[in-house]
């Protein structure tokens, strides 16, 4: 029998589902057919949708003059030998293959096409190209005109004439930059962005989707807006998120294609107004005046406005301290509360005490009011999983919205934007909840020592809802104080005779253990839950005392006086980090004396150990001296950073910390500077740009939080290491 004709005279490519099935029939002989059913099955088809393919598949194997033989009652055969069966499978693997598209896939190459081209396209020119009916191609448009009708952009059907957009330029624009989003995952977008345009193996008519909907993104184009973006960047100090670049990439390419094309674009003079007394005008003025050079055009006053309109959609993070941004900040803010209170409401719980929800949701909330005034839609790919595992948290969410409505002027506020927001409600609600479930318990053994430890590491590893509190000696339990600091139960490695829950387990906790302890918990659960619905935790401690209230105004007093005698100083260069020691030492003293005690002890320090930090680029000074009475925090930046001795990397700056001799407390304030450090990526940024008004603020946040825990131990006091 001969093979099979070459791959150009065939004449039709199969699908994909087409291929898998002459696959199965492969794997079958005269001897040992295959039914219909087994292969719908297999494939997890219907048997109708298998028998409809039947006829395509003959076709093609009667046109590379291969035996195919129907056996009605029995089943499908392939007459053909071993070494023939192999030549079908070979052949499929250089088999051009149709893919056969999804109503979505479909609708999305439809509105591909619809975007890509302005002249009207008769419907037969579609219902060819994607092989549907009429009727279908109908049905598509009604589902498209809706998606469209949110850039106010019509699809207009005329007899005769054909099918086509009708829209300004500015809808049109929003509409191509957002349909961007809906064909492709970022990742892909950014490969396009690189010039890794398509994989061999994408279908024709997919790869024709993706140039005609970005053939504004040519690589020139793309090329100089991220340089000039980039430089703008360095120059005016601001960051962008990545998401916020890749926006700004495919809308400022766009805008520079379609003037180009001679399209030209207009902005209500009211609007060009507001915008052009804004901190982001300035930016936009800039990339627009590298573009019109590097592209030898004109941008307009209006192609500026819509830029800065992109720029204040975009995540733009000014990092010096600027009026605008802050009046903006503080109205956000106080939008905040009142979402989380409609929230709160909405939910029965309690959230407005967290501040990492409500800091959060202010540095996630000021983008999208941008955004959603400009009717930029960004997508969210855990929307369904929002809605249907957080349903009650999304409608909650949702009624906020009503305030964040108002407040960017818009109808309606996007899903996908909801679901972002509902994500912060969400990490608070399910740490809210995390934190009611926890179990205050004591541990104890007969010394206290020993075993308890090796019992405390074994209920860590178990139970991640039990907080170890104390660990006692069996002989010293005084469970008049373990009430009142809230403890729930005790955990012992003895039997105990005493009128409190407890359960007497191993030090290695075997099965029937864990058992025990499951059972105390689910029964305290229950307590619980009544408890809370009249009251939350009690408080381990009933009242501070005075020891601990001057223990917290001193802790308060250093980390006022650090705050507010930052230093900050930039030098051209130095040659080494000796050179660096001898400036550090006047950072903080007026007299040679003074200076002179503070770099003597710093130096000391350093002969210890080298204090140079290779990830933040910068030295790590720090000593206990004579020569200051309170904690204090300085950075010597350098314009000109210098390799440290025998190291590798750079030496951008040095951070320098000075606690007073005798005063052991103030380590602990400055501990918490070197902590945020190495934690806080946005300190070592501001550090680096010399920012120190921003640096004080972020250092103030953490501050806060370290304050804010050291008061929470005073009531819940943990005595384990």
């Amino acid at each position: 029998m001969s093979p099979s004709k070459s791959k150009e005279e065939k004449k039709k490519g199969l699908t994909a589902r087409q291929k898998a099935i002459i696959e199965i029939l492969t794997k079958f002989t005269a001897t040992n057919p295959v039914t219909v059913s087994a292969i719908s099955e297999k494939l997890k088809l219907s048997s109708r949708t298998i028998l409809r393919e039947m006829p395509e598949i003959e076709s093609w194997l009667c046109e590379n003059q291969f035996k195919f033989i129907r056996k009605p009652g029995v089943g499908l055969v392939l007459e053909e030998s071993l070494e023939n069966q192999k030549k079908i499978l070979e052949l499929l693997d250089v088999e051009a293959v149709e893919k056969v598209y999804s109503k979505e896939e479909r609708r999305k190459l439809l509105l591909g096409e619809l975007l890509a081209v302005k002249e009207p396209r008769k419907s037969f020119y579609f219902t060819s190209k994607f092989k549907i009916s009429e009727g279908t191609l109908s049905s598509d448009l009604d589902v498209l005109g809706k998606w469209l009708s949110a850039y106010h952009i019509k699809i207009i059907r005329k007899q005769g004439l054909g099918i086509y957009l009708e829209a300004t330029e500015e809808n049109y624009r929003q509409a191509i930059a957002n349909v961007v989003y809906d064909f492709m995952e970022e990742k892909e977008i950014l490969n396009l962005l690189k010039g890794n345009h398509t994989a061999e193996d994408t279908p024709k008519i997919e790869v024709s989707a993706h140039n005609r909907l970005l053939h504004f993104l040519d690589d020139t184009i793309v090329k100089t807006v991220e340089e000039l973006l980039s430089q703008a960047e360095k120059k005016r100090k601001i960051k962008y998120t990545d998401s916020a670049y890749i926006g700004l990439v495919v809308h400022i390419s766009l805008a520079i294609k379609r003037i180009q094309n001679l399209e030209k674009i207009q902005m209500e003079q009211q609007k060009l107004q507001k915008l052009l007394l804004t901190p982001e005008w300035s930016v936009a003025e800039e990339i627009a005046k590298g573009l019109s050079q590097k592209f030898q055009i004109e941008i307009p006053l209006d192609e500026i406005g819509f830029i800065t309109m992109h720029l204040l959609s975009a995540k733009i993070w000014f990092l010096e301290n600027d009026m605008e941004i802050n009046t903006k900040k503080n109205t956000i803010r106080r939008l905040v509360k009142d979402m989380i209170s409609i929230v709160e409401q909405q939910l029965g719980v309690s959230l407005k005490e967290d501040e990492e929800l409500y800091e959060d949701l202010i540095q996630h909330i000021l983008p999208v009011v941008s955004r959603l005034s400009m009717n930029v839609h960004i997508k969210n790919a855990q929307l369904q999983t929002i809605k249907e595992s957080y349903k009650d948290i999304f409608q909650a969410t949702t009624k906020a919205c009503e305030l964040l409505k108002k407040q960017a002027n818009v109808d309606a506020v996007p899903e996908g934007e909801i679901a972002f927001i509902a994500m912060h409600f969400c990490a608070a609600v399910e740490k809210l909840h995390s934190r009611e479930k926890q179990f205050l318990i004591a541990v104890v053994c007969p010394t206290g020592m020993g075993t308890s430890r090796m019992l405390a590491a074994n209920l860590k590893k178990s139970f991640y809802n039990l907080e170890i509190c104390y660990i006692l000696s069996a002989l010293h339990i005084d469970t008049q104080k373990l009430a009142e600091d809230g403890i729930d139960f005790i955990v012992s490695t003895v039997e105990l005779d005493i009128d409190y829950t407890y359960a007497c387990v191993s030090p290695v906790l075997m099965e029937q253990d864990k058992l025990l302890l499951t059972n105390i918990i689910k029964t305290l659960e229950k307590t619980k839950a009544l408890k809370s619905a009249t009251i939350k935790h009690k408080n381990p401690k009933k009242h501070i005392t005075k020891k601990e209230i001057l223990h917290m105004t001193k802790i308060g007093t250093e980390i006022i006086e650090l705050l507010e005698n930052i230093r900050f100083f930039m030098l051209q260069q130095v040659s080494s980090s000796e050179e660096l020691l001898s400036l550090a030492g006047k950072l903080f003293a007026t007299e040679k004396q003074g200076a002179d005690m503070i770099t003597r002890a710093l130096l000391q320090r350093e002969m210890q150990s080298e204090t140079y930090i290779s990830s933040l680029e910068i030295m790590l000074f720090h000593c206990k001296t004579q020569a200051v009475k309170h904690c204090r925090f300085g950075y010597i930046g350098l314009r000109e950073p210098f390799c440290p001795n025998n190291k590798k990397g750079l030496v951008r700056g040095a951070a320098v910390m000075l606690a007073p001799e005798q005063e052991t407390l103030c380590l602990q304030v400055l501990s918490t500077v070197s902590g945020a450090l190495i934690e806080e990526k946005e300190l070592i940024k501001h550090l680096h740009g010399m920012e120190q008004n921003a640096f004080v603020i972020k250092l103030e946040q953490c501050f806060g939080k370290y304050y804010e825990n050291v008061l929470q131990s005073l009531y819940h006091p943990q005595k384990i290491v």
